[in-house]
C-alpha cells in the first residue's frame, strides 16, 4: 500500500509539468493504480504510461461523434452482432503483458475478457485513438505495432484534432499485411470498416 501511494504521488507530481511520462513499473504496481479515475493510466513493456484524464471539449466531441456514428450504423445491420464502446474501456494483449485504453473500441461478437476481470478486453475489432500532441508519437508507433498483434482487430484508426487528419490501417487477407489510408481533406470520404464516412461530417462545427 505504501508503494502505491508513493508511485501516486510521483506520478501525479511528474504530470504537473510533464503532459505524458512513463514510469517503470510491474504488472501489479500497474494493476494497484489502473482505476485512478483522474488520470489515464496505460501499461507498455514494463512501463506505466500516464497523462491526465482530463480531454480536450474537440477531443471529447470527436470521440462522441465517432462513437454516435458507428452505434448508428452496426445497429442497423441485420444478423449481426457488434458493440461500440466509449474510452475507458481496456484493451489487453496478454503476449505482451500491455494494457491500453482507446478513445473507442468496437467489438464483432461475444465480447471476451481475461479470466477473473470484467473490464479487461481480449478481443477488439476495432480501435480508435483520438490524437494529442503530448501521446500521438507513441500512439503512431510503439502501441500501433502492438496494436497490430491482436487477432481479432481488422483496423486502427488515429483521429486527429487540430486538423482535418484520420488515418487508418486495415488488415488484408494476409494477416500480417495492413493498408494504411490517410486523408486530410473535408471533402474526403473515410472507410471505417465496411461504412464510408465524410470527414466532413466527423468534424462538423469543427473545421
Amino acid at each position: 500500500m505504501v508503494k502505491t501511494v508513493e508511485l501516486l504521488h510521483e506520478i501525479r507530481e511528474r504530470l504537473l509539468t510533464e503532459p505524458f511520462i512513463r514510469v517503470p513499473a510491474t504488472i501489479k504496481e500497474y494493476e494497484s493504480i489502473a482505476d485512478e479515475r483522474d488520470l489515464k493510466i496505460e501499461y507498455h513493456t514494463e512501463e506505466i504510461i500516464a497523462t491526465m484524464g482530463r480531454v480536450t471539449p474537440i477531443h471529447s466531441i470527436l470521440g462522441t461523434r465517432l462513437i454516435n456514428i458507428l452505434s448508428n450504423y452496426y445497429d442497423n445491420l441485420v444478423n449481426e452482432n457488434f458493440w461500440v464502446l466509449e474510452s475507458g474501456a481496456c484493451v489487453h494483449i496478454p503476449n505482451l503483458q500491455s494494457y491500453y485504453q482507446p478513445d473507442m473500441t468496437v467489438i464483432n461478437g461475444e465480447i471476451k475478457l481475461k479470466d477473473g476481470t470484467n473490464t479487461e478486453i481480449l478481443n477488439p475489432y476495432i480501435v480508435v485513438e483520438v490524437l494529442s500532441k503530448a501521446t500521438q508519437d507513441f500512439d503512431m508507433s510503439e502501441k500501433l505495432v502492438n496494436y497490430k498483434t491482436i487477432e481479432s482487430i481488422k483496423q486502427i484508426i488515429f483521429v486527429a484534432q487540430d486538423r482535418p487528419w484520420i488515418s487508418t490501417f486495415t488488415r488484408t487477407q494476409d494477416p500480417k499485411i495492413w493498408m494504411n489510408a490517410d486523408y486530410d481533406s473535408l471533402e474526403d470520404i473515410a472507410v471505417i470498416d465496411n461504412l464510408t464516412v465524410s470527414l466532413k461530417d466527423i468534424y462538423k462545427k469543427i473545421f
